[in-house]
Protein backbone atom coordinates (compact mmCIF):
# COMPACT_ATOMS: atom_id res chain seq x y z
CA UNK A 1 0.00 0.00 0.00
CA UNK A 2 2.89 2.29 0.80
CA UNK A 3 4.55 1.34 -2.62
CA UNK A 4 1.74 2.14 -4.52
CA UNK A 5 1.28 5.86 -2.65
CA UNK A 6 4.78 6.81 -3.29
CA UNK A 7 4.31 5.85 -6.92
CA UNK A 8 1.15 7.87 -7.10
CA UNK A 9 3.16 10.64 -5.75
CA UNK A 10 5.70 10.40 -8.20
CA UNK A 11 3.55 11.10 -10.73
CA UNK A 12 1.53 13.57 -12.32
CA UNK A 13 -1.58 12.81 -10.61
CA UNK A 14 -0.32 13.84 -7.15
CA UNK A 15 -2.43 16.74 -6.99
CA UNK A 16 -5.36 15.25 -7.45
CA UNK A 17 -4.95 12.94 -5.50
CA UNK A 18 -4.20 15.14 -2.30
CA UNK A 19 -7.73 16.97 -2.68
CA UNK A 20 -9.77 13.85 -2.99
CA UNK A 21 -7.97 12.36 0.12
CA UNK A 22 -9.33 16.18 1.69
CA UNK A 23 -12.39 15.30 0.33
CA UNK A 24 -12.65 12.18 1.58
CA UNK A 25 -11.25 12.27 5.39
CA UNK A 26 -13.76 15.87 5.81
CA UNK A 27 -17.02 13.79 4.40
CA UNK A 28 -16.04 11.08 6.92
CA UNK A 29 -15.53 13.24 9.70
CA UNK A 30 -19.59 15.64 8.78
CA UNK A 31 -21.31 11.66 8.74
CA UNK A 32 -19.85 10.63 11.91
CA UNK A 33 -20.00 13.96 13.85
CA UNK A 34 -22.82 14.17 16.40
CA UNK A 35 -25.84 16.48 15.45
CA UNK A 36 -27.91 18.41 17.42
CA UNK A 37 -31.23 17.39 18.74
CA UNK A 38 -34.34 19.02 17.67
CA UNK A 39 -36.74 20.31 20.12
CA UNK A 40 -39.78 22.90 19.86
CA UNK A 41 -38.48 26.59 20.29
CA UNK A 42 -40.87 29.39 21.98
CA UNK A 43 -41.16 32.94 21.57
CA UNK A 44 -39.51 34.59 23.87
CA UNK A 45 -41.63 37.26 26.17
CA UNK A 46 -41.51 41.22 24.73
CA UNK A 47 -40.50 43.82 27.72
CA UNK A 48 -42.62 46.37 28.16
CA UNK A 49 -43.20 49.27 30.60
CA UNK A 50 -46.17 49.50 32.12
CA UNK A 51 -48.25 51.95 34.89
CA UNK A 52 -50.65 51.18 37.59
CA UNK A 53 -54.76 52.86 37.04
CA UNK A 54 -55.81 54.39 39.66
CA UNK A 55 -59.43 56.24 39.79
CA UNK A 56 -59.05 60.07 40.17
CA UNK A 57 -61.22 63.20 39.98
CA UNK A 58 -60.33 66.03 37.77
CA UNK A 59 -61.16 68.73 35.82
CA UNK A 60 -60.23 68.73 32.14
CA UNK A 61 -58.07 71.33 30.33
CA UNK A 62 -58.40 72.70 27.40
CA UNK A 63 -54.82 74.32 26.06
CA UNK A 64 -54.91 76.78 23.43
CA UNK A 65 -54.00 80.77 22.71
CA UNK A 66 -55.05 84.05 21.62
CA UNK A 67 -54.43 87.82 21.01
CA UNK A 68 -55.27 90.04 23.22
CA UNK A 69 -57.21 92.98 21.80
CA UNK A 70 -59.43 95.68 23.28
CA UNK A 71 -63.02 95.15 24.16
CA UNK A 72 -64.15 98.52 23.05
CA UNK A 73 -61.95 100.56 20.41
CA UNK A 74 -63.56 104.07 19.33
CA UNK A 75 -62.76 107.00 17.14
CA UNK A 76 -62.66 109.80 19.46
CA UNK A 77 -64.94 112.35 17.28
CA UNK A 78 -65.73 116.32 17.86
CA UNK A 79 -69.27 116.91 18.43
CA UNK A 80 -69.31 120.72 17.72
CA UNK A 81 -66.92 122.70 15.01
CA UNK A 82 -64.27 125.32 16.19
CA UNK A 83 -60.76 125.83 16.92
CA UNK A 84 -58.92 123.38 19.83
CA UNK A 85 -57.24 125.92 21.94
CA UNK A 86 -56.11 123.64 24.34
CA UNK A 87 -55.20 119.94 24.83
CA UNK A 88 -54.47 118.21 28.05
CA UNK A 89 -50.44 117.15 28.22
CA UNK A 90 -51.97 113.17 28.37
CA UNK A 91 -53.49 113.64 24.91
CA UNK A 92 -50.43 111.79 23.04
CA UNK A 93 -49.96 108.44 21.75
CA UNK A 94 -49.91 106.35 24.25
CA UNK A 95 -51.55 108.73 26.95
CA UNK A 96 -53.18 106.90 30.15
CA UNK A 97 -56.23 108.93 30.33
CA UNK A 98 -59.37 108.78 33.31
CA UNK A 99 -62.68 108.32 32.57
CA UNK A 100 -64.36 111.23 31.86
CA UNK A 101 -61.01 113.27 31.83
CA UNK A 102 -60.77 116.76 29.28
CA UNK A 103 -58.72 116.25 26.88
CA UNK A 104 -59.74 118.86 24.24
CA UNK A 105 -60.81 122.39 24.24
CA UNK A 106 -62.51 123.88 21.65
CA UNK A 107 -62.77 127.71 21.21
CA UNK A 108 -66.34 128.24 23.16
CA UNK A 109 -67.49 131.50 22.78
CA UNK A 110 -69.98 131.63 19.85
CA UNK A 111 -71.08 128.88 22.31
CA UNK A 112 -71.68 130.97 25.04
CA UNK A 113 -72.99 133.51 23.26
CA UNK A 114 -75.71 130.70 21.56
CA UNK A 115 -76.77 130.06 25.37
CA UNK A 116 -77.63 133.64 25.96
CA UNK A 117 -79.07 134.43 22.81
CA UNK A 118 -81.48 131.28 23.93
CA UNK A 119 -82.19 132.87 27.60
CA UNK A 120 -83.27 135.70 26.29
CA UNK A 121 -85.55 134.07 23.67
CA UNK A 122 -87.04 131.76 26.49
CA UNK A 123 -87.56 134.87 28.72
CA UNK A 124 -89.44 135.75 25.12
CA UNK A 125 -91.40 133.00 25.32
CA UNK A 126 -92.34 132.74 28.66
CA UNK A 127 -93.87 136.86 28.68
CA UNK A 128 -95.88 135.86 25.52
CA UNK A 129 -97.40 132.88 27.37
CA UNK A 130 -98.01 134.64 30.70
CA UNK A 131 -100.21 137.33 28.26
CA UNK A 132 -101.86 134.94 26.81
CA UNK A 133 -103.28 133.41 30.00
CA UNK A 134 -104.42 136.59 31.24
CA UNK A 135 -106.22 137.67 27.39
CA UNK A 136 -107.72 133.79 27.46
CA UNK A 137 -108.95 134.35 31.49
CA UNK A 138 -110.47 137.57 30.46
CA UNK A 139 -111.77 136.68 27.39
CA UNK A 140 -113.81 133.68 29.79
CA UNK A 141 -115.21 136.19 32.08
CA UNK A 142 -116.69 138.44 29.35
CA UNK A 143 -118.14 135.38 27.82
CA UNK A 144 -119.74 133.89 31.37
CA UNK A 145 -121.05 138.07 32.12
CA UNK A 146 -123.15 137.77 28.70
CA UNK A 147 -124.81 134.40 29.79
CA UNK A 148 -125.43 133.59 25.75
CA UNK A 149 -123.88 129.92 26.51
CA UNK A 150 -121.18 128.09 25.91
CA UNK A 151 -118.14 129.68 24.35
CA UNK A 152 -116.19 128.31 21.10
CA UNK A 153 -112.19 128.15 21.54
CA UNK A 154 -111.23 130.63 19.63
CA UNK A 155 -113.38 133.22 21.81
CA UNK A 156 -111.37 132.28 25.02
CA UNK A 157 -108.11 132.42 22.62
CA UNK A 158 -107.57 128.75 23.36
CA UNK A 159 -105.56 128.46 19.86
CA UNK A 160 -103.70 131.53 20.90
CA UNK A 161 -102.80 130.10 24.23
CA UNK A 162 -100.92 127.10 22.97
CA UNK A 163 -99.16 128.07 20.83
CA UNK A 164 -97.49 130.20 23.60
CA UNK A 165 -97.04 127.07 25.80
CA UNK A 166 -95.15 125.44 22.88
CA UNK A 167 -93.47 128.53 22.07
CA UNK A 168 -92.18 128.45 25.89
CA UNK A 169 -90.90 124.37 24.86
CA UNK A 170 -89.72 125.23 21.86
CA UNK A 171 -86.66 128.15 23.72
CA UNK A 172 -86.45 125.72 26.32
CA UNK A 173 -85.55 123.00 24.07
CA UNK A 174 -83.15 125.36 22.13
CA UNK A 175 -81.61 126.77 25.30
CA UNK A 176 -80.58 123.15 26.10
CA UNK A 177 -79.40 122.20 22.83
CA UNK A 178 -77.12 125.54 23.37
CA UNK A 179 -75.55 124.04 27.19
CA UNK A 180 -75.00 120.97 25.04
CA UNK A 181 -73.00 122.11 22.59
CA UNK A 182 -71.45 124.68 25.21
CA UNK A 183 -70.40 121.47 26.85
CA UNK A 184 -69.50 119.48 23.90
CA UNK A 185 -66.59 122.37 23.96
CA UNK A 186 -64.65 119.72 26.11
CA UNK A 187 -64.07 116.83 24.73
CA UNK A 188 -63.52 113.30 26.65
CA UNK A 189 -63.34 109.58 26.65
CA UNK A 190 -66.18 107.60 28.21
CA UNK A 191 -64.13 105.04 29.56
CA UNK A 192 -60.99 104.73 31.06
CA UNK A 193 -58.05 104.09 28.37
CA UNK A 194 -55.42 104.47 26.15
CA UNK A 195 -54.94 107.04 23.37
CA UNK A 196 -53.60 105.32 20.06
CA UNK A 197 -53.26 107.17 17.61
CA UNK A 198 -53.50 111.18 18.35
CA UNK A 199 -55.00 112.93 14.69
CA UNK A 200 -54.96 116.56 15.48
CA UNK A 201 -53.86 119.40 17.95
CA UNK A 202 -53.85 122.38 19.27
CA UNK A 203 -54.83 125.57 16.98
CA UNK A 204 -56.39 122.80 14.14
CA UNK A 205 -59.70 124.19 13.22
CA UNK A 206 -62.28 120.86 13.39
CA UNK A 207 -65.38 120.24 12.23
CA UNK A 208 -68.47 118.57 14.00
CA UNK A 209 -68.12 114.52 12.94
CA UNK A 210 -63.40 115.54 13.01
CA UNK A 211 -61.48 112.32 14.09
CA UNK A 212 -59.31 113.90 16.38
CA UNK A 213 -57.89 110.38 17.58
CA UNK A 214 -57.94 106.74 18.24
CA UNK A 215 -57.97 105.39 21.13
CA UNK A 216 -59.07 101.98 23.43
CA UNK A 217 -60.46 100.93 26.72
CA UNK A 218 -58.18 99.56 29.38
CA UNK A 219 -61.39 98.28 31.51
CA UNK A 220 -62.11 95.10 30.23
CA UNK A 221 -59.19 93.15 27.11
CA UNK A 222 -60.65 90.63 24.83
CA UNK A 223 -59.15 87.13 24.01
CA UNK A 224 -60.65 85.15 20.81
CA UNK A 225 -59.09 81.43 21.61
CA UNK A 226 -59.99 79.13 19.03
CA UNK A 227 -61.43 75.42 19.60
CA UNK A 228 -62.09 72.37 17.64
CA UNK A 229 -65.69 71.07 18.43
CA UNK A 230 -63.96 68.26 21.02
CA UNK A 231 -62.33 70.53 22.72
CA UNK A 232 -65.93 72.73 22.66
CA UNK A 233 -67.50 69.62 24.50
CA UNK A 234 -64.80 69.63 27.22
CA UNK A 235 -66.84 73.06 28.45
CA UNK A 236 -69.92 71.43 27.88
CA UNK A 237 -71.12 74.93 26.14
CA UNK A 238 -73.23 75.36 22.84
CA UNK A 239 -72.62 77.01 20.32
CA UNK A 240 -73.83 80.87 20.58
CA UNK A 241 -73.24 80.51 24.30
CA UNK A 242 -73.73 84.35 26.21
CA UNK A 243 -72.93 83.98 30.05
CA UNK A 244 -72.39 86.09 32.69
CA UNK A 245 -68.91 87.03 33.92
CA UNK A 246 -69.46 85.52 37.98
CA UNK A 247 -70.93 82.66 35.99
CA UNK A 248 -69.02 81.62 33.16
CA UNK A 249 -65.78 78.91 32.94
CA UNK A 250 -62.59 79.97 34.09
CA UNK A 251 -59.65 80.52 31.95
CA UNK A 252 -55.86 80.97 32.71
CA UNK A 253 -53.71 83.26 30.50
CA UNK A 254 -49.80 82.46 30.61
CA UNK A 255 -46.90 84.59 29.09
CA UNK A 256 -43.26 84.67 28.94
CA UNK A 257 -41.08 87.85 29.23
CA UNK A 258 -37.21 88.29 29.87
CA UNK A 259 -37.59 84.30 30.79
CA UNK A 260 -40.31 84.36 33.76
CA UNK A 261 -43.54 83.52 33.48
CA UNK A 262 -46.82 85.57 34.22
CA UNK A 263 -50.64 84.89 34.37
CA UNK A 264 -53.61 86.64 34.23
CA UNK A 265 -56.96 85.61 35.37
CA UNK A 266 -60.24 85.65 32.81
CA UNK A 267 -63.91 83.96 32.50
CA UNK A 268 -64.93 82.83 29.30
CA UNK A 269 -68.49 84.75 28.26
CA UNK A 270 -69.54 83.99 24.80
CA UNK A 271 -69.20 81.21 22.53
CA UNK A 272 -69.29 81.68 18.40
CA UNK A 273 -72.68 80.72 16.58
CA UNK A 274 -71.20 79.76 13.49
CA UNK A 275 -67.75 77.35 13.00
CA UNK A 276 -65.53 79.16 10.91
CA UNK A 277 -65.08 77.29 7.28
CA UNK A 278 -61.33 77.46 6.39
CA UNK A 279 -60.08 76.27 9.58
CA UNK A 280 -63.39 74.00 10.86
CA UNK A 281 -62.61 75.84 14.28
CA UNK A 282 -64.92 77.39 16.56
CA UNK A 283 -64.11 80.66 18.37
CA UNK A 284 -64.50 81.17 22.90
CA UNK A 285 -64.30 84.77 23.46
CA UNK A 286 -62.73 85.35 27.47
CA UNK A 287 -62.34 88.90 29.16
CA UNK A 288 -60.04 90.09 31.75
CA UNK A 289 -61.58 92.71 33.80
CA UNK A 290 -59.08 96.13 34.45
CA UNK A 291 -56.07 93.83 32.79
CA UNK A 292 -53.70 97.37 32.87
CA UNK A 293 -54.00 97.62 37.17
CA UNK A 294 -52.02 94.16 37.42
CA UNK A 295 -48.08 93.74 37.13
CA UNK A 296 -47.23 92.91 34.77
CA UNK A 297 -50.33 94.60 32.51
CA UNK A 298 -51.92 92.15 29.85
CA UNK A 299 -51.40 94.70 27.46
CA UNK A 300 -52.72 94.87 23.85
CA UNK A 301 -51.33 92.85 21.12
CA UNK A 302 -49.88 90.41 23.54
CA UNK A 303 -49.70 87.05 22.03
CA UNK A 304 -50.78 84.39 25.44
CA UNK A 305 -51.01 80.60 25.59
CA UNK A 306 -54.31 79.76 27.13
CA UNK A 307 -55.75 77.05 29.73
CA UNK A 308 -59.37 76.94 30.12
CA UNK A 309 -60.85 74.76 32.57
CA UNK A 310 -63.83 72.63 31.34
CA UNK A 311 -65.76 70.05 33.13
CA UNK A 312 -65.08 67.90 36.61
CA UNK A 313 -65.49 64.40 36.17
CA UNK A 314 -65.09 62.11 38.83
CA UNK A 315 -63.63 58.76 39.34
CA UNK A 316 -61.69 58.85 35.77
CA UNK A 317 -58.95 56.74 34.92
CA UNK A 318 -56.01 58.64 33.54
CA UNK A 319 -53.78 56.90 31.06
CA UNK A 320 -50.64 58.09 28.96
CA UNK A 321 -51.11 58.98 25.13
CA UNK A 322 -48.92 56.40 24.63
CA UNK A 323 -50.77 53.93 25.95
CA UNK A 324 -53.87 54.63 23.28
CA UNK A 325 -54.13 52.91 20.15
CA UNK A 326 -56.28 53.83 17.22
CA UNK A 327 -57.98 55.85 19.44
CA UNK A 328 -60.23 52.94 20.41
CA UNK A 329 -58.31 50.79 22.69
CA UNK A 330 -55.25 50.30 25.47
CA UNK A 331 -53.12 47.37 26.09
CA UNK A 332 -53.56 45.92 29.27
CA UNK A 333 -51.70 43.37 31.12
CA UNK A 334 -53.39 40.05 32.62
CA UNK A 335 -52.49 38.46 36.12
CA UNK A 336 -50.87 35.77 34.24
CA UNK A 337 -48.41 38.86 32.26
CA UNK A 338 -50.58 38.31 28.59
CA UNK A 339 -51.38 40.96 26.65
CA UNK A 340 -55.04 42.21 26.86
CA UNK A 341 -56.49 44.54 24.26
CA UNK A 342 -59.09 46.41 26.11
CA UNK A 343 -61.61 49.05 24.38
CA UNK A 344 -62.27 52.66 25.95
CA UNK A 345 -63.50 55.90 25.26
CA UNK A 346 -61.84 59.45 25.39
CA UNK A 347 -63.90 61.79 27.84
CA UNK A 348 -61.09 64.72 27.64
CA UNK A 349 -57.48 65.52 28.66
CA UNK A 350 -55.51 66.30 31.41
CA UNK A 351 -51.86 67.17 30.62
CA UNK A 352 -50.33 64.56 28.99
CA UNK A 353 -52.56 61.91 30.16
CA UNK A 354 -56.25 61.05 28.58
CA UNK A 355 -59.17 60.77 30.71
CA UNK A 356 -61.26 57.85 29.58
CA UNK A 357 -63.58 55.08 30.12
CA UNK A 358 -64.27 51.75 29.20
CA UNK A 359 -63.48 48.05 29.71
CA UNK A 360 -61.10 48.93 32.59
CA UNK A 361 -60.60 48.74 36.57
CA UNK A 362 -58.38 50.44 39.35
CA UNK A 363 -55.03 48.99 39.65
CA UNK A 364 -55.19 47.40 35.82
CA UNK A 365 -51.79 47.52 34.26
CA UNK A 366 -51.46 49.45 31.58
CA UNK A 367 -48.69 48.69 28.72
CA UNK A 368 -46.80 52.38 28.67
CA UNK A 369 -44.03 51.99 26.18
CA UNK A 370 -44.77 51.42 22.04
CA UNK A 371 -45.38 48.10 20.53
CA UNK A 372 -45.65 46.85 17.32
CA UNK A 373 -47.65 44.19 15.99
CA UNK A 374 -49.06 43.54 19.23
CA UNK A 375 -51.78 40.80 19.70
CA UNK A 376 -54.21 39.35 21.84
CA UNK A 377 -52.83 37.01 24.18
CA UNK A 378 -48.94 37.39 23.19
CA UNK A 379 -46.19 36.99 26.48
CA UNK A 380 -44.94 40.04 28.34
CA UNK A 381 -42.12 40.81 30.65
CA UNK A 382 -43.45 43.82 32.58
CA UNK A 383 -41.64 46.89 33.87
CA UNK A 384 -43.24 48.96 36.39
CA UNK A 385 -41.86 52.76 34.91
CA UNK A 386 -40.65 54.97 37.23
CA UNK A 387 -41.34 58.51 36.45
CA UNK A 388 -38.90 59.70 38.56
CA UNK A 389 -35.78 58.56 36.06
CA UNK A 390 -34.08 62.07 35.16
CA UNK A 391 -34.00 61.96 31.60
Amino acid sequence: MKKIIKKILATRLAPLFIIFCGVFFAFIISVSSPKPKKGIEFPKPTPVFYEILKKEDVTLKIKTNGEVKPLNEINLISQVSGRIIEASDDFVDGGIIKADSPLIWIDDRDYKFAVISAESNVAKAKKFLEREIAESELAKRDWEELGIGDANPLTLRIPQLKEAEANVNAANANLERAKLNLERTIVTLPFKGIIKKKITGIGQFVGAGSILATAFSTEQVLIALPLTDTELSYLGLPLAYQGSYNASPEVKFISYTANKKYEWNGKITRVAGSIDPPTRLVYVYAEVLNPYDQTPPLAIGMFVDAEIEGKKINDAFLIPNSAVTNNTSIYSIDDENYLRIKKIEILGVVNDYLVVKGDIKENMRVVASPLNDAEDGMALTPILLDKNIDG
